[in-house]
């Protein structure tokens, strides 16, 4: 089994046409391969249609793909790395070590002030106490 890891974050990534509840793994070297080619594939397709409307003179968010567009060019939102193809490396799962992250913040639940230290995939989801869906039923 094999992930695709993303230099810039160190995070596990995963594909942008791949639906929220498949897994993030590949079971081959050369799956993994594919799935870099299908997201570097997906973010040209959406700078090519941005860019075709420009040159119609319409908007560029009239596009369809236009929050992929963003993704992969806009530096304010700090993932233009998304869309580059030397940005992703393959790892079995057994060698990757997941980076883990320490933040102090104030829990949604109390307002009390804790610190937590947790897995970068973990940040932001349902298994960050610093997040409101942590506490929720």
């Amino acid at each position: 089994m094999f992930y695709i890891i993303s230099k810039k974050t160190q995070k596990i990534h995963r594909e942008p046409t791949r639906p929220l509840w498949r897994e993030r793994t590949y079971a081959s070297e050369r799956s993994a391969k594919a799935g870099i080619t299908r997201t570097i594939k997906y973010y040209e397709k959406a700078i090519a249609e941005v860019r075709e409307l420009e040159a119609q003179g319409k908007p560029d968010y009239h596009a369809r793909m236009y929050n992929a567009y963003r993704d992969a060019t806009d530096p304010v939102m700090k993932r233009t790395h998304c869309a580059d193809i030397n940005n992703y490396e393959i790892v079995a799962v057994d060698e990757y070590v997941e980076p883990q992250i320490t933040r102090t913040g104030r829990r949604p639940y109390d307002g009390k002030e804790i610190t937590v230290t947790l897995g970068i995939n973990d940040v932001g989801t349902h298994m960050d106490p610093l997040c409101e869906s942590h506490w929720t039923n």
